[in-house]
């Protein structure tokens, strides 16, 4: 009887971790922010930053936005790869090949994002739509 209560313990363990990691209570949190209309998942560790300047791209004026926070590349990658797909966003190859750059497709509208490390350890991330 112990040795069953020991080999099933670390199982019911990492099934929860798993359960949690899918409800997106493990790893990184996220919120959602509206642009251009568009449901948005960030980072909950990100904040946005309202004056933060660049120049508007022809056709996401008013679909752009930025985010700072202590969350690496690493981690901004896997959530979009996870959250994204999930929501029904497929990836597009806009960015194909590029660094910290990753592009998605749903319902003829276009997410483009960008993140960017930062000397003090925070990482930007700007959302186009």
């Amino acid at each position: 009887m112990k040795y069953l209560a020991l080999s099933v313990f670390p199982r019911l363990l990492f099934c929860a971790a798993c359960t949690l990691l899918l409800l997106g209570i493990g790893g990184c949190q996220r919120r959602d922010v509206v642009i251009a209309g568009v449901d948005v998942p960030v980072p909950a560790e990100m904040k946005e930053v309202a004056d933060k300047g660049f120049a508007a791209i022809s056709g996401f004026e008013t679909g752009q936005a930025s985010f700072e926070g202590k969350v690496g590349p690493g981690e901004i990658y896997n959530f979009y790869q996870e959250v994204m797909e999930a929501r029904g966003w497929k990836p597009s190859s806009f960015f194909a090949g590029q660094k910290d750059q990753l592009a998605y497709e749903k319902d003829n509208k276009v997410l483009m994002l960008s993140y960017d490390q930062n000397p003090d350890q925070t990482t930007t991330l700007t959302i186009l739509v």
